[in-house]
């Protein structure tokens, strides 16, 4: 066991995540650096502080996806649950944002949803790859039938925003038709995410 004494977020966060991977191992690197090895996988988690409040954010790399493969992300959303009686860490747990690989945890569930949500309006539509991710921001390719757009997904703390941008040369029909179900997309995110 290691004797570095770590932040309390990243320590709390690194011994659930931990003990909910059979067999994996907590290596702890500096007060604000945690691994995690599960076999040959490593979840590297890093705790930075943000702005004067002291809040702290934990950015999680998980290449292998092991958090989505055991269903992590959910609890991960709602630590502090549980810690009622330690206010100090309750507090600070409430206060922190956890983004794995990119993305806040609720955009991440976001992300999946927008897939869906295309897959339940047409099987015309289908993902092609994410362009990029900055934590509550996303930006996404999709194609309908052989036509590529863009999809880009703000998801702001009172609403999710969805635009599409198209090559000039789309049939202005087919655009119709895309924003159309992109208006429709973004409704039906924000009746999940934000209702």
């Amino acid at each position: 066991m290691s004797d570095i004494k770590q932040y309390p977020v990243i320590e709390f966060i690194s011994e659930k995540i931990k003990n909910a991977i059979a067999d994996a191992k907590l290596e702890k690197q500096a007060e604000g650096v945690s691994i995690i090895k599960d076999g040959n996988d490593i979840i590297h988690i890093e705790q930075k502080f943000e702005g004067s409040d002291n809040a702290a954010s934990i950015f999680i790399t998980d290449k292998k996806q092991i958090l989505y493969s055991e269903d992590l992300l959910e609890p991960l959303q709602e630590i502090y649950e549980g810690t009622e009686s330690n206010k100090v860490l309750y507090d600070a747990l409430k206060a922190s944002s956890i983004v794995v690989n990119g993305l806040s945890i609720e955009t991440e569930f976001v992300f999946q949803a927008v897939k869906d949500c295309f897959d339940n309006l047409s099987n015309s539509y289908e993902f092609v790859k994410t362009i990029e991710k900055k934590i509550n921001d996303l930006t996404m390719e999709f194609k309908f039938g052989d036509h590529k757009f863009k999809l880009i997904v703000a998801n702001q703390p009172e609403e999710i925003n969805a635009n599409a941008e198209f090559d000039n040369s789309i049939n202005p029909k087919i655009k119709s038709t895309i924003e159309t179900d992109v208006a429709k997309v973004q409704q039906a995110l924000n009746k999940l995410f934000k209702a």
